[in-house]
């Protein structure tokens, strides 16, 4: 009895010439939206993000929230690695990335955007938000709104 051999599938868009393939914007299109699929999804390394942030909610949850970020002190990441060094806390090349990721999302350029006060580590009020730095938050919104890249909620 001989084994019929399965066929095999192929992901690869099948091209018969240069009229077939597609424009560079169309493979723009389509990366963006699978990676925004792949992110509401939970692939890998949008579950390894959402770790390296809540670890930054777990240590220091008065400062750092994802539903409603406010502005961090001036120099927080140089207290947090203080306290990581005060509390015996080991990671803080994962912590300064969790920090650098959460200071880039939407929703914390936003909170900076509308200006206020800032926070420092235990939840306090730690100076405020000038208006230049609301203003570059304003002009990184824009430019990432411009780019068409949907960012962090």
């Amino acid at each position: 009895m001989e084994e019929q051999k399965r066929p095999v599938l192929s992901l690869k868009r099948a091209t018969t010439g240069a009229a077939a393939k597609p424009s560079r914007n169309t493979d723009s299109a389509e990366k963006a939206a699978h990676a925004g699929a792949g992110a509401a999804a939970g692939t890998k390394r949008s579950r390894y993000n959402r770790k390296k942030l809540e670890l930054l909610i777990t240590h220091w949850p008065a400062a750092f929230s994802l539903d409603a970020p406010r502005p961090l002190v001036v120099g927080a990441a140089k207290l947090i690695a203080a306290d990581m060094r005060a509390r015996g806390i080991t990671g803080g090349g994962r912590v300064r990335a969790a920090i650098a990721m959460y200071t880039r999302r939407t929703s914390y350029l936003k909170a900076l955007a509308a200006g206020g006060a800032r926070y420092n580590l235990a939840g306090d009020p730690a100076g405020e938000v000038t208006a230049e730095q609301q203003q570059r938050a304003l002009d990184t919104l824009a430019a990432t709104k411009k780019k068409g890249v949907s960012g962090c909620a």
